[in-house]
């Protein structure tokens, strides 16, 4: 399969995305075995690279919605926005075409 530049327009978008949600999904599924406050250094990775992501909804958050729940939020928008993505890769034509 030969990709090519256009390939790379979804490609590219679609691969940050997952790497996001999957990694929102890991800190949700840590924050069930560790404490908030843990030093484990697994536990700090996750939050250091997730607490951009989680700031971000928090913005559009209401402010009475609780933490657990930001993270859920979190892991619903990059999902919506992968299929998003999807939607307007078909619709412009850069949806990667399956060959032989």
């Amino acid at each position: 399969m030969d990709l090519t530049a256009k390939d790379y327009l979804f490609q590219a978008p679609n691969l940050v995305l997952a790497a996001a949600m999957y990694t929102l999904l890991a800190r949700y599924i840590l924050s069930l075995v560790f404490k908030a406050d843990s030093q484990a250094v697994l536990w700090r990775v996750f939050c250091q690279i997730t607490d951009p992501i989680l700031s971000g909804v928090r913005v559009v958050t209401p402010a009475m919605v609780p933490g657990g729940v930001v993270m859920i939020l979190a892991i619903f928008w990059t999902i919506l926005l992968r299929t998003l993505l999807v939607l307007i890769a078909i619709q412009f034509g850069f949806f990667p075409k399956v060959t032989e």
